[in-house]
């Protein structure tokens, strides 16, 4: 077994704590991806799993074992880092079996391993280079092929790509859920790029202040938040977000922003708010349309941004801006009064107090 389990994490420095109670599970072969801006806690929860951290309260299991005393080599764990962390004296070769020979394994089994992952990771014409002959893409596979060989059935990568450029971190992107499908390996990865989170994630766990705002797969994640925070962190071109008065007539329910009224029939509320509700309401720019079904509303246009495969359009509805994702075709030429279609089945609606979901 390999799976990830932590329960009731704390960590603190002094007065400040960074980790808050976290229970976080990690089902064997699955992707999860620790995700949220700077200072949540993500490479902290990671370093605490690792062992690299100590913790100041709870339990760490990694394949059904409690690991939460135990030494970073004795947790099973091979660990990618942002850094690339190679010695700079030594090729290709002897960066990727270090750990093994460390470890007296017989050098047929050290060859074994090292031609097995440099013949994955393309690496095979390289193992006689130094660090500094490599790019930063060659260099992180190479970090990735040190974890490799180790043969381990848990991997934790810490923001292995963010010091690539774009067009290697979609590259390093493939390569890393290539290497998944084809192993299987249970892995926790730490990243702030909502892009690398969906793309490689089997779950992902949103993180805020030390805490877990959702954890849940990228599809749910980004067509149920349960939270302000997590509608706002994940998804790009964000989510539009217009502070509404929720008012009830009977059994129907509408949100009031200012003179506007959007009829809010279509979506699906947990509980039935009470009238008089401070509410947001969320709205992704693919679901505010120039044509086709849903609510109507009156805006005026604003500005149009190209973005190549897709053109973001802005609108003054109300006293509030709205983004609307439009064809380039659609959006040229686009100017004055036009009347959105907001699909509000695939809206989101969230308690202003509380930032909860309604």
């Amino acid at each position: 077994m390999s799976a990830v389990q932590v329960r009731g994490l704390r960590k603190s420095y002094g007065p400040l704590d960074v980790l808050r109670n976290i229970d976080l599970e990690v089902r064997e072969g699955e992707f999860t991806v620790l995700l949220g801006p700077s200072g949540c806690g993500k490479s902290t929860l990671l370093s605490a799993i690792a062992g690299l951290d100590p913790v100041n309260a709870g339990r760490i299991e990694i394949g059904g074992v409690d690991v939460t005393d135990l030494d970073p080599s004795a947790r099973g764990i091979a660990m990618v880092f942002q850094s690339y962390a190679l010695y700079p004296t030594m090729t290709v070769r002897n960066n990727m079996t270090f750990g093994l020979r460390v470890k007296r394994l017989p050098k047929a089994e050290i060859d074994k391993r090292l031609t097995w992952a440099a013949d994955m990771l393309q690496l095979t014409a390289l193992l006689d280079r130094k660090p500094a002959q490599l790019s930063g893409g060659q260099r992180q596979r190479v970090a990735i092929g040190r974890a490799l060989v180790q043969q381990s059935r848990v991997f934790l990568f810490d923001e292995p790509l963010s010091n690539l450029d774009a067009k290697l971190r979609a590259e390093m992107r493939v390569e890393i859920k290539r290497l998944h499908r084809e192993l299987a390996p249970t892995v926790v990865y730490v990243t702030h790029d909502q892009i690398e989170a969906m793309t490689l994630a089997t779950r992902i766990a949103v993180m805020r202040g030390g805490q877990i705002e959702q954890y849940a797969t990228p599809d749910e994640l980004y067509e149920r938040p349960q939270t302000l925070f997590v509608a706002g962190f994940v998804g790009s071109p964000a989510m539009n977000f217009l502070p509404v008065v929720l008012r009830r007539n009977g059994g129907a329910v509408a949100a009031e922003l200012g003179p506007v009224t959007i009829p809010l029939d279509a979506y699906a509320f947990a509980t039935p708010p009470a009238d008089g509700t401070q509410a947001i309401f969320g709205i992704r720019p693919e679901h505010a349309a120039l044509s086709g079904a849903g609510v109507q509303v009156a805006t005026e246009t604003l500005f149009m941004e190209p973005m190549g495969a897709d053109t973001l359009g802005w609108f003054q509805l109300g006293t509030e801006k709205l983004s609307a994702r439009l064809a380039p075709q659609t959006a040229r030429g686009i100017s004055g009064p036009q009347r959105l279609a907001l699909d509000i089945a695939n809206a989101s609606i969230f308690a202003r107090d509380t930032e909860q979901r309604l």
